[in-house]
Order: structure tokens, then sequence, then C-alpha cells
């Protein structure tokens, strides 16, 4: 009867499926995080946990939270912010020590039901690869379609690894690689770490909402940098990884030039962003470069104004890397 018994319980671990633990980070968004938590109590692969990571400065999203009576949901609230990137990384370390997968999904956007279980089996047969996301629907906070995302770049120095991300957590645990809390463009900085050493794979199968263009700038973690930050801050990106763009080629440090200008722009530091999107432009000639100098040259609220901002997305080939 033993023997029976440890060769059911053999093949009842062989036949489990991994857990994964889905790190949602949220910062002043009681009305919408039940959305997220909902899309993946949805989901049809059903061995998760969801780690909330609340940074907000009252309860009402604790509340939000504590209407979901379910054993998975594990919810930490800091009374010190710790910032979009921190409360990713302090996610994974409070996920469960037997989850193999962590999923990071942001606290307003959704997942389709089939998103964690083709996300891991794409993990599960192909052992080369660390990470996999997926294309996605982008909505306003209206619920209006703007258009699709597509799966990503081919370019490791293109390709951001966080919201609609599942990772092996042993890039984490055992490779020691980390999001930088002192980064603005933290998913990019993350995902040049991780993906110049290894692959990832992107699922062109729409899996995903991510709803973009929030009504109020500044009402979530990963939007709440855009008018107060040093010029320090803004470049920081930039000086930590010109080296590893200049040896990838003229296109990539084009690229870094642009983004590095955009952001500036957006937090209102116009002459700087003009003289980054002219570089981008000297370095790659490409339409959509010229383009965005020519809107921080004549036009630059453009870059605070948000309905603005989606008639740019809507341009047709605006940055094919």
């Amino acid at each position: 009867m033993q023997f029976v018994k440890g060769v059911e319980e053999f093949f009842h671990l062989k036949n489990m499926k991994p857990k994964v633990s889905i790190v949602i980070p949220t910062y002043k968004r009681p009305h919408l995080i039940g959305r997220a938590i909902r899309s993946v109590f949805s989901q049809t692969y059903q061995n998760f946990e969801i780690v909330i990571i609340d940074d907000s400065p009252n309860d009402e999203t604790e509340k939000a939270v504590k209407n979901f009576d379910d054993k998975r949901i594990k919810y930490v609230r800091n009374k010190i912010k710790r910032g979009y990137s921190g409360a990713r990384n302090q996610g994974v370390e409070k996920s469960s020590s037997d989850s193999k997968y962590i999923a990071f999904l942001d606290d307003d956007d959704e997942y389709f039901p089939l998103f964690l279980e083709k996300t891991i089996k794409e993990l599960e047969d192909n052992n080369n690869i660390v990470i996999v996301n997926t294309a996605a629907i982008l909505k306003n906070q209206n619920g209006k379609i703007i258009k699709k995302i597509s799966c990503g770049t081919s370019k490791f120095w293109g390709s951001a690894i966080g919201n609609g991300s599942v990772i092996r957590k042993e890039i984490f645990n055992k490779e020691n690689i980390w999001y930088d809390e002192k980064m603005l463009f933290e998913d990019l900085d993350f995902g040049i770490r991780v993906l110049k050493k290894h692959k990832g794979k992107c699922l062109p199968e729409i899996l995903r909402i991510y709803y973009g263009y929030p009504v109020v700038i500044g009402e979530s973690l990963s939007t709440s940098f855009a008018h107060h930050i040093s010029s320090e801050e803004l470049e920081y990106f930039y000086e930590k990884n010109y080296q590893i763009y200049k040896e990838a080629g003229k296109k990539a440090v084009a690229w870094l030039h642009f983004i590095t200008g955009k952001t500036f722009c957006r937090a209102r530091q116009i002459k700087k962003g003009r003289e980054y999107l002219l570089k981008a432009f000297k370095s790659y000639p490409i339409p959509q470069y010229f383009f965005y100098y020519l809107l921080a040259l004549f036009y630059p609220k453009s870059f605070q104004n948000l309905s603005f901002i989606i008639l740019k997305h809507k341009i047709k080939g605006w940055l094919k890397l």
C-alpha cells in the first residue's frame, strides 16, 4: 500500500502544473484594481497566486483588494513608497518559494482567460527561452480601442520586460537580475540586461488588454514622474546604457536619443528634449524622428496633451525597429 501511495504521489507531482506568481504593483487605483484581479481569477490556468504591493497613501485600495475573499491573494501595504520598480522587486521577494514563474500585471490592465495557459506552455515547452510576452489591445480608460500593440521587436535593446510578461523566477533568484529602482525606463533597462544573455519569445496572439493614457497624469506609478524629475534622473538610463547601444550600432543609438528626447519633452524640459531628438534624426535619419523634432520645435505642449499622444501613436510606422 505504501508503494502504491508513493507511485500515486510521484505521478501527481509530475502532472501538476508549475506555480506562477502574478505581481501587481498598485498606487491610488482602488476603482480599477478589481478589474485586474478578476482577469486573473478568470484564467483557464489556475495554479497561481496574486502578490499585490500597494504604495497608496490611503486605505481605499486595501478595501478594494480585501473584497476578494481568496487565499491566493497576498496583499502588502507599504508605509514608505517603494515606487514602481521597487514594488515589482518586492512582489518577487514576497512570492512563494515554490513559484517557478513570475508574471507582471499593471493595476489597471487585464489578461484574457488564456494568457497564463499559453505563455506558461511556451516556457515549459522551450527551455531555451526565459521570458514570454504577447500582443495586446490598447484601450483608453473609457474602453475605446485605440490600436493593437504588436508583440515587440527582435532587437534586445528595444525589448522591455514588465507588464504583460511572464519570466522564469530563476532570473531574479539565481542570476540576481532585478529592476533598477532609480530607473525611469525600468522595463527596458531590465529587458536589456536579461535579453543580452538570454532568449525571449513574443506570442502574436492578443491575450491581454493594456489601458493607456490615464485621465489624470500622475494618477499611477508609471506616469507620476513626468513633471518634477531632475535632468540627472531623466538621463540616468542614457548614461547607464549608452555603451551597450553604441556597440549595437547606429540604429540603436538613434533610438536611445529618441526615447531620451521624448522623456525630456514630457518633463517640460523642451530645449534638452529637442537636442536629443535632433541627435536621433542625425544618427539615423528617418521621418518619424524628424516629425517628433518638429513637434518639439513648434508644438511642445503636445507631449503633455493626452489626446495628441493618442494621435501620434496612431501614425502608421511611427517607430519600426
